[in-house]
């Protein structure tokens, strides 16, 4: 049942629960929530259940004659017609895939073809989730179609305990002038570790002291957690991760496709700009039902806005997502079939989209999102609300036998009749997905006959072929000879699904994606510095629609590690991060050195690079000469191997060690480990001062330099390019693994790992300077 705030045993507790989106954990609208990042599934009170993704509108009146559901920020809901199995979800790095460990080709075959048989088990991307809109909107109805949403059930004792820099403003609606209202704007009180990065900002509107509406929204300090973004922005709420895993990078930059891709950017009117810079993310605008239609929707959005300017705060751009809540098209849902309710739905988005457009934001890139610069002169104001970009859209599933959910739990007959009608509909994808790879190549030659050569050319309901499925199975032997005896011009290779991925596209976001990410229950867990390369299936895909037919080694590491310049040694140490790397072995090398006579100042300036040194391994530093030396050398021979175009590994360092005519004598013991932390040293320094990941002085210092070596995918990747080089956990501290050698009275060099207090000044710094 929907909540009346107009009810006087709602109104005591109504400020706490709607002034923060619901953490995980928490409750929102008299329910609780389970599921994953983007879609929960809501238990209410009664012990009734629901599928909802995270937005808020309450249920239509009745005698609104339109029919359609109100538009409202947040999260889409999840729509079984509209999911995208993650294989053939060609792109986004926020899946919530069920798939992404290659668990399940019946899986796989579910989600992809049937979109999924029920609505609580979510896949897909958060993009296909929201794209539900159609080209050529009347965008004048959707001005005068107010937004709204439901009221959620707000539970506090002491409302007045959260609110800080409250400002009120008296006004009559735009729509309705006799109607007085008064508008309130907060900032929510929070604790000093989130209070640093991010402020919860709340916007209440009420009339006769009766609250009718409220928005939420989270204003966001990039620079403060840019070299952690993705984790930091999943941990807060489901909200910001999954716009931050969507929308933006590990770094909190613009996704690349969304700029450069000839489909995914979009209008193409947005670019690099979105990569600085503070944001803030409208989450949630809630309207009652009785006071919809009549301004109060865009006084609320325009009222969180103004909010997210003052107090210190400068935003650069406001982001926000489109969505609605089940209950509130529950009704219209009653009796239709799945064809039928997903109109319902995709009616809603339109709504949605059309009255932020209104208010003149525009979608970003291909993306699910909606984005308003505060800089009028932004190209994207120039941009007609009518014309701007709408991906297309899943083809509508077809009305077939439905399956009670109660009755199917775990879906198996469910997946069986996916796994009939996909081969009834699709034989070629069905083929793929089901049989082993030679399996596919004997069925594809018994199958190529002049009666069926139109058969090779067709797609699925998301647009993908037999090879955009082969490919995104990871099967080598199908993709090569698919595309050796029915690619004929290309037809095969050069067709684009409904995301705009060719066959090539697709398995490189699909691999992309899986590099990155794992779902892990409620928790995105970011991979990217455990990744230790493709599958020899992935990479021999890749050559077969790259065109390469008979790779060499360095072409087969470069596939393997992701490599996009070419020029990676090893396959995966880029130009760029080698001379970063070749930057930090030189002054490191160069300050060690120049202070190995004085063991005060040398073992102070080792302090400043490691913390964890023991105070064993500080005293024999200190007492012996030779080992200062030789920790100093080491330095050295790394920037050596950098220079003679090799990866900084404990074997080639060690390597040149032994062949230097400089080196000391010392127990043999101390160069592993001594090797081993010198090269840590150096990775984590590397890292402090990238441009990405850190401060950014690497890039004022040697702009010139940085700009001459060409780009690539894994030019700020320093904790996989250090785990290949055998260095893992980049920035974990190794201080107790050290303790067992201080014990043994061995000469051995220190750990690298920075002490927790230099790690939070240099977050305060890129705060400052980054943004």
């Amino acid at each position: 049942m929907d909540t009346d705030i107009s009810d006087p045993k709602n109104t005591a507790d109504k400020r706490k629960a709607a002034s923060t989106s619901p953490e995980r954990g928490q409750s929102t609208m008299g329910s609780r929530s389970e599921g994953n990042d983007r879609k929960r599934r809501l238990v209410n009170d009664d012990g009734s259940t629901i599928s909802a993704m995270m937005a808020d509108v309450d249920e239509l009146a009745e005698d609104d004659k339109s029919n359609k559901p109100e538009p409202v920020l947040g999260e889409l809901q999840n729509d079984a017609g509209h999911n995208e199995h993650v294989a053939a979800d060609d792109g986004d790095q926020d899946s919530n895939d069920d798939n992404d460990d290659m668990e399940s080709d019946v899986s796989t075959v579910l989600e992809e073809f049937e979109g999924g048989i029920s609505e609580n088990e979510h896949t897909g991307s958060d993009e296909e989730e929201q794209d539900f809109n159609d080209d050529g909107r009347d965008t004048d109805e959707s001005v005068s179609s107010e937004i709204t949403s439901g009221m959620s059930d707000f539970d506090d004792d002491d409302p007045e305990s959260l609110e800080i820099d409250v400002e009120e403003t008296v006004m009559s609606l735009s729509k309705s002038p006799s109607v007085q209202v008064t508008l309130k704007s907060y900032q929510v009180e929070d604790d000093d570790e989130l209070r640093s990065w991010m402020q919860i900002l709340v916007a209440t509107c009420t009339r006769e002291e009766k609250e009718i509406g409220r928005g939420i929204g989270r204003y966001v300090r990039r620079g403060y957690i840019r070299n952690d973004f993705w984790q930091t922005m999943e941990q807060s709420c489901e909200e910001l991760s999954s716009i931050a895993f969507s929308l933006f990078d590990r770094y909190g930059r613009l996704r690349e496709e969304y700029i450069s891709h000839p489909i995914r950017k979009g209008s193409g009117y947005w670019g690099h700009e979105l990569d600085v810079g503070d944001i803030f993310i409208i989450e949630d605008v809630l309207i009652n039902r009785d006071h919809r239609r009549k301004g109060v929707g865009k006084a609320i959005v325009d009222s969180l806005i103004s909010k997210a300017q003052n107090g210190g705060r400068n935003p650069k751009f406001i982001i926000v997502r489109s969505g609605w809540l089940s209950r509130d098209i529950e009704q219209d849902l009653k009796g239709k079939s799945k064809r039928s309710q997903q109109d319902v739905r995709a009616r809603a988005v339109d709504t949605a989209d059309a009255f932020y457009r209104s208010l003149g934001f525009r979608r970003i890139g291909g993306s699910g999102c909606l984005g308003l610069a505060i800089d009028t002169h932004h190209k994207a104001y120039s941009l007609l609300a009518a014309d701007d970009f709408d991906p297309l859209l899943p083809d509508p599933m077809t009305d077939s036998e439905e399956i009670d959910e109660e009755d199917d739990f775990f879906g198996t007959r469910a997946k069986a009749k996916a796994m009939q009608r996909l081969g009834e509909r699709f034989p070629l994808h069905h083929t793929t997905v089901t049989l082993a790879d030679e399996d596919c190549v004997e069925y594809f030659v018994t199958f190529k006959t002049p009666n069926h050569m139109d058969a090779w050319t067709k797609v699925d309901r998301l647009g993908n072929n037999v090879l955009h499925q082969a490919a995104l199975e990871s099967k080598p032997e199908s993709v090569r000879w698919l595309l050796a005896n029915v690619d004929n011009d290309k037809v095969l290779s050069s067709t684009r699904n409904k995301k705009g991925y060719t066959p090539q596209e697709a398995l490189s976001n699909h691999l992309e994606r899986n590099r990155n990410t794992r779902q892990r229950g409620l928790m995105t867990a970011v991979v990217s510095d455990f990744f230790e390369g493709f599958s020899d299936d992935a990479i021999n895909c890749m050559a077969a629609l790259r065109g390469i037919k008979v790779q060499n080694t360095v072409q087969n590491l470069q596939l393997k590690f992701g490599c996009s310049c070419g020029g990676c040694t090893d396959g995966f140490l880029s130009a760029r991060m080698a001379f970063a790397l070749l930057c930090q072995a030189e002054m490191t090398h160069d300050l060690l050195l120049m202070d190995v006579d004085d063991a005060e100042s040398w073992c102070m300036d080792l302090k400043h690079l490691s913390e964890d040194t023991g105070s064993k391994m500080w005293q024999k530093f200190h007492d012996n000469k030779d080992l200062r030396l030789e920790f100093s050398n080491l330095c050295d021979h790394v920037a050596t191997a950098l220079r003679d175009n090799k990866t900084p590994t404990t074997s080639n360092v060690m390597d040149i060690w032994k062949s230097s005519s400089e080196s000391v004598h010392v127990h043999s013991d101390f160069h592993g480990r001594a090797t081993e932390s010198a090269i840590r040293i150096i990775f984590e320094y590397a890292r402090v001062q990238d441009e990405r990941a850190g401060d950014s002085f690497h890039m004022w210092n040697f702009r010139d330099d940085v700009e001459l070596l060409p780009e690539c995918r894994n030019d700020h990747e320093f904790g996989f390019v250090a785990l290949t080089c055998g260095i893992p956990n980049l920035g974990q501290p190794d201080h107790m693994e050290w303790a067992d050698y201080e014990d043994a009275d061995m000469d051995f060099a220190v750990t690298s790992e920075l002490s927790d207090d230099v790690h939070q000044q240099q977050m305060k710094q890129e705060g400052s300077v980054l943004t």
